[in-house]
């Protein structure tokens, strides 16, 4: 997987909402994240600075855009041993975190 299937992937019609909701990390920041379900795996993103909703579609344009700056992108295994997809992108004000893995995340 890539940045460019995840952002493909939010633009489907297939996409199930399972969570979302702020968030608040370490140092006291907003965020926002979601968590959708498509064809028997998850996806979920992070958005830093924003304590407003950000669509699956806008999260797809702003990390597919053209000046976009991909922190990495690479598989892992999960903790129960399977593979996932982990990325970092940088656009505009925000950094767009981004995982997929065949099971849901641990919240």
């Amino acid at each position: 997987m890539t940045v460019d299937d995840f952002a493909a992937v939010l633009l489907s019609r297939d996409l199930d909402l399972v969570q979302d909701g702020n968030y608040e990390n370490k140092l006291g920041q907003i965020g926002y994240r979601a968590i959708y379900r498509n064809s028997g795996c998850y996806y979920w993103y992070s958005v830093s600075g924003t304590d407003t909703r950000v669509a699956p579609d806008e999260v797809a344009t702003a990390i597919t855009t053209s000046g976009r700056i991909i922190q990495r992108e690479y598989p892992y295994l999960n903790s129960r041993g399977k593979q996932g997809f982990e990325a970092t992108v940088r656009s505009g004000d925000h950094s767009f975190m981004l995982n997929s893995a065949p099971d849901p995340p641990r919240i």
